[in-house]
């Protein structure tokens, strides 16, 4: 049977690539996703053409749907709690934002990239 849950959570690879010498260094954690209420969320960039405006506008769609993680730990060893004031602060760097914002399309959307 099928429970239809408006709340639906997932979990999903998340496959940062830091530049580094020679191409990139890929560095993999588990994202918690919920899924959007319309897939049209996904595609959403704002009005605001500016590459500032587009940068804002895909964080802020992006905080609303990634709500949890596995596997990101600190300099110490030990595993970095949620915070939605940690996950703004890592959504701030570019190669953790395209990682988050492209395991959600894989997810949500099916679109797989290409090796």
């Amino acid at each position: 049977m099928f429970t239809f849950d408006p709340d639906y959570t997932f979990e999903w690879p998340v496959k940062v690539k830091y530049p580094a010498k020679g191409g990139d260094e890929v560095r993999e954690f588990t994202g918690v996703f919920r899924l959007p209420d319309d897939e049209l969320d996904i595609y959403e960039r704002g009005d605001d053409t500016s590459i500032a405006g587009v940068i804002t506008t895909v964080r802020d769609r992006l905080s609303r749907y990634w709500v949890g993680w596995s596997g990101i730990e600190v300099k110490d060893g030990t595993e970095l709690p949620f915070s939605p004031e940690t996950r703004d602060r890592l959504l701030r760097q570019r190669p953790i934002r395209e990682a988050v914002d492209r395991a959600m399309s894989e997810a949500v959307l099916g679109i797989r990239e290409k090796n």
